[in-house]
C-alpha cells in the first residue's frame, strides 16, 4: 500500500512514477523500499494512466453502498426532564449545605476538644 500511495505522491508533483521515483519517495519518508513490491507495482501499472484508473475505479464505486441513512435522529424530546433533574440537584445541595453549623465532619459538635 505504501508503494502506491509513493506512486501517487510522484504522479501529484508530476513525476514519471517510475521505480527509482517510488524508492526515493519512500526513503525520504523514512520507510524501508521494498524492491519486490516496487516492481510488481510498476509492471502493473505500465502503459496505464493513473487518471483512467482512477476514474475506472470511482466508476464501480457509485454502485457500491455507502453510508447508513437512518439511525440518526431521535432524542430530542426529553428537555423537560433534564430541567426538573437541575431543580432536584439545587434543592438537595441547598439541603447538604445547611447543617446546622454544629457538626464537625465526624459528627461530633463539640469542635474537637
Amino acid at each position: 500500500m505504501i508503494e502506491i500511495a509513493a506512486l501517487m505522491l510522484c504522479k501529484l508533483g508530476g513525476k514519471a512514477g517510475s521505480a527509482d521515483d517510488i524508492k526515493a519517495v519512500l526513503e525520504a519518508a523514512g520507510q524501508e523500499a521494498n524492491d519486490d513490491a516496487i516492481t510488481k507495482l510498476t509492471g502493473d501499472m505500465d502503459g496505464k494512466e493513473i487518471d483512467e484508473l482512477l476514474a475506472a475505479g470511482m466508476e464501480k464505486m457509485k454502485d457500491v453502498p455507502m453510508g447508513g441513512g437512518g439511525g440518526g435522529g431521535g432524542g430530542g424530546g426529553g428537555g423537560g426532564a433534564a430541567a426538573e433533574e437541575k431543580e432536584e440537584e439545587k434543592e438537595e445541595e441547598e439541603e447538604e449545605a445547611d447543617l446546622g453549623g454544629g457538626m464537625d465532619m465526624f459528627g461530633g459538635g463539640d469542635g474537637g476538644d
